[in-house]
């Protein structure tokens, strides 16, 4: 279950998981910058099953906006959006957004990743603040996170799929997902800031 908080209701969203992958998807091309999204409303399934070697896979997840007249500070109407893609042996695909400023709070770690230095990819201030790491030992492959406007968009690879860099793969995804959803750049909330070190 993923539980995210959109202002001040916490909100659990199930993820059904009712698929069993096809075959291995040998592909070393890098994922383009725009792709349709067409699972969980936003993502691109194609992009998914690349990055994660595996073709037959489904997205669970949703993309919800507000009802009615509700909107964001920023005029746009996106709720909460997160999908999940699952392969064999654990392997996992994790896609996330959601506005900065709402528990848990993980944008925080962008400001402070950056101020750190290190990251295997920045991504230029034209496209927003953020990075994307490598996993060391017994952690992800890569993760991407990005804040632009006021979202926080999180990719998340598990293990690496072989012959291809997990890395470009999480920023491609991410580039995908800014521009399937469209979401305002204006800036209306405060920004994070670098955790501070001991």
């Amino acid at each position: 279950m993923i539980a995210l908080r959109v202002a001040g209701a916490v909100l659990g969203v199930t993820l059904a998981v009712g698929c069993t992958p096809d075959k291995t998807v040998q592909n070393t091309e890098p994922l383009p910058a725009q792709a349709v999204g067409d699972a969980c409303g936003f993502v691109s399934q194609q992009s998914a099953e690349i990055a994660l070697g595996q073709s037959g896979l489904s997205g669970n997840g949703l993309k919800q906006d507000f009802p009615g007249t509700a909107k964001n500070p920023d005029g746009s109407k996106l709720n909460l959006a997160g999908c999940e893609f699952f392969a064999k042996d654990d392997h996992r695909l994790d896609v996330s957004v959601k506005l900065i400023g709402i528990p848990p709070y993980e944008e925080r770690a962008v400001p402070s990743l950056l101020k750190a230095g290190g990251a295997e990819f920045v991504f230029p201030a034209a496209e927003g603040q953020g990075v994307a790491v490598a996993g060391g030992p017994g952690e992800a492959a890569a993760t991407a996170q990005l804040i632009r406007g006021d979202w926080y968009y999180l990719v998340y690879l598990s293990k690496p799929t072989e012959g291809r860099n997990a890395v470009d793969d999480v920023v491609a995804i991410v580039r995908q997902v800014v521009n399937q959803l469209g979401l305002p750049s204006v800036e209306t909330l405060p920004r994070p800031t670098p955790t501070p070190t001991s």
